[in-house]
């Protein structure tokens, strides 16, 4: 009888972990709601108004790119090159 204690408390233990293994499935599955309440404490004033201006060109690497020195790729490797793709800004 001595261990009699010993197991309802190990009961009430193993009780508490299933509630709260239950609670959290619920939680996830969407039944119990989580909805938190959230402030926003600091805020910023910001004018982004301007242009941006590019004088110089851009050197680009087509070796990197195209893993050849020419502008031209064979993409299906049959015998039909297509230029890499430039964007303008138009």
């Amino acid at each position: 009888m001595e261990n009699q204690p010993k197991k309802s408390l190990q009961n009430i233990i193993l009780s508490i972990i299933a509630i709260g293994i239950w609670a959290i499935f619920l939680q996830n599955a969407g039944i119990i709601s989580t909805n938190q309440n959230v402030r926003v404490v600091n805020t910023i004033d910001a004018d982004i108004s301007g242009s941006v201006e590019i004088d110089n060109t851009v050197d680009i690497n087509i070796e990197a790119i195209n893993g050849k020195r020419d502008a031209f790729y064979d993409h299906n490797y049959d015998g039909n090159y297509n230029r890499i793709p430039v964007y303008t800004g138009n």
